[in-house]
């Protein structure tokens, strides 16, 4: 019997849909492909090497994540940015990721200390490197997600975490569109270095302002980028 093996792009991949689903997802959050663009089917098959029916399947999917829009027989689209999903998508992060900071916090042992230093160690090195910039975001995006990982691993509650990160994935987009504007302006990084500290301190109540400060800034940045770009 023949065997196929996951080639060295997708990683844990095993299926041809995995690896379009993986490759246009990358390609919608990170803005290749762009808000609003029609996906057709010969453009995406040209453009993955990928044939036709896991591409739409990739695409259902995607639909599901709300990333895609599905236009009845007419194909798909890469689902538009619109100030109110930014705001109403950071409102809901903010009142999640506070919360599971709270409970996760006290409850911190030390491998759960370990794991929030190191990760946000890492964040720090991509943060204050010398690779910044647009080209820098999807390591950015994957050392970010880590560490705020790592401050809520403690949180007991399995579905607060399920809809925190269900959340946190939806907001990605709109992260990343926040770092594109404001990459020589905001000072993240500093955000991140009074999160750790507050964790650490287990102090909830400052854990949990900051949280909602670092979350409300992003969500700030996206609706103006998103109205400029409107307006343009």
């Amino acid at each position: 019997m023949k065997t196929t093996t996951a080639d060295s792009t997708t990683g844990p991949a095993k299926t041809t849909a995995e690896r379009a689903y993986r490759l246009l997802r990358e390609d919608i959050v990170s803005g290749a492909l762009a808000p609003g663009q029609k996906l057709k089917i010969e453009m995406l098959r040209s453009r993955y090497d990928i044939g036709s029916g896991p591409l739409r399947e990739a695409m259902s999917r995607l639909a599901g994540d709300h990333l895609v829009e599905i236009l009845g027989q007419r194909g798909f689209l890469v689902a538009p940015f619109t100030a109110q999903d930014a705001r109403e998508i950071g409102d809901l992060r903010k009142m999640v990721e506070a919360e599971a900071l709270g409970q996760s916090i006290p409850l911190g042992d030390s491998t759960w200390e370990e794991r929030v230093i190191t990760t946000f160690h890492r964040l720090e090195r991509q943060e204050t490197g010398p690779a910044q910039g647009v080209e820098a975001l999807s390591e950015w995006e994957r050392l970010n997600h880590a560490f705020h990982e790592a401050l809520v691993a403690a949180c007991p509650s399995v579905w607060l975490l399920r809809t925190r990160d269900s959340m946190f994935k939806h907001h990605e987009r709109y992260r990343r569109l926040s770092r594109v504007r404001t990459v020589l302006t905001r000072d993240i990084h500093t955000e991140h270095r009074e999160l750790l500290d507050a964790a650490l301190d287990k102090d909830v109540e400052m854990a949990q302002r900051v949280i909602r400060l670092h979350i409300e800034s992003t969500t700030q940045a996206v609706v103006l980028a998103i109205e400029n770009l409107a307006n343009a």
